[in-house]
C-alpha cells in the first residue's frame, strides 16, 4: 500500500535538468522556481534525503547548476549526464536510483512536459511511488496543464515546496529550517520561510503576461 505521506527515510529527491540553458528558455519569472528549488536542495539535505542530479546532455551548451543551486546540493549528492529525455533508460542512472533503496522519489526541475513527465512516467512504471513539487518545475511550454495532468493520473503525487516543508517539519515546535541554513550560510539571510518566498501564480501569471 503506497503511504499517504512524504517519508524522509525511504525517500529520494531527483533534480532533472535545472540547467541554465533552460532556465533562458523557461516560460515565466525564473526567480520564484530557483529560489524554491534552492531551498528543497537545503530541505533534503535537512532530511538526510538522497539527491540525484541529473544533467542533459551536451552540457557544454547546457551547463551544470546554476550557482545558487550548486551552493546547497548536497555534499554526497550525485550528478549524472543523460541524453535520454526519460532519465529511467540511462542504465547509470536507473541503476543508481535502485540502489538508493527508497520507495517515494520526489521529483524537481525541468522540462516538465518533456524530460519531467517522460522521467516521471519512467518511475512509475518501476514502481516507484511519485510526488512532483509543481512549483519547483519549469518549462519553454506556456501550457504545461497536459503533462501534468497526465502525470497526475499516472498516480503521481502533486505537493509544492510548501507543502513538503511543513510536510516534513510536523510541528510548530520545530525550529524554523531557515535560521539554522542562515547561520550555516554566514548568517546572511539567505534563505526564508516558505510564507516569504517570491509569488509562485503560475496560472495567474498565465493570464496576466500578454503573448503576442
Amino acid at each position: 500500500m503506497e503511504r499517504l505521506f512524504v517519508n524522509p527515510g525511504s525517500a529520494a529527491l531527483i533534480l532533472i535538468d535545472a540547467q541554465p540553458f533552460f532556465f533562458d528558455l523557461m516560460y515565466g519569472p525564473r526567480e520564484p522556481v530557483l529560489a524554491r528549488q534552492e531551498h528543497l536542495l537545503l530541505l533534503a539535505d535537512q532530511f538526510g534525503i538522497p539527491c540525484i542530479a541529473t544533467f542533459e546532455h551536451p552540457v557544454e551548451r547546457n551547463g551544470w547548476l546554476p550557482e545558487r543551486l550548486e551552493r546547497v546540493f548536497p555534499a554526497d549528492g550525485r550528478r549524472f549526464v543523460k541524453h535520454t529525455f526519460n532519465l529511467c533508460r540511462e542504465p547509470e542512472i536507473r541503476r543508481a536510483v535502485v540502489g538508493l533503496g527508497v520507495e517515494q522519489i520526489i521529483v524537481a526541475g525541468a522540462e516538465t512536459d518533456v524530460c519531467i513527465l517522460q522521467s516521471v512516467l519512467g518511475l512509475i512504471e518501476m514502481g516507484y511511488q511519485v510526488f512532483f513539487v509543481e512549483d519547483c518545475l519549469f518549462t519553454a511550454e506556456p501550457n504545461d496543464g497536459p503533462a501534468l495532468r497526465r502525470m497526475e493520473r499516472a498516480g503521481a503525487t502533486p505537493l509544492t515546496y510548501k507543502t513538503l516543508h511543513y510536510e516534513l517539519k510536523g510541528s510548530v515546535d520545530a525550529e524554523s529550517f531557515h535560521l539554522s541554513w542562515n547561520r550555516r550560510h554566514g548568517g546572511e539571510r539567505l534563505f526564508t520561510s516558505p510564507y516569504d518566498l517570491p509569488a509562485s501564480d503560475r496560472h495567474a501569471m498565465a493570464v496576466k503576461i500578454p503573448r503576442g
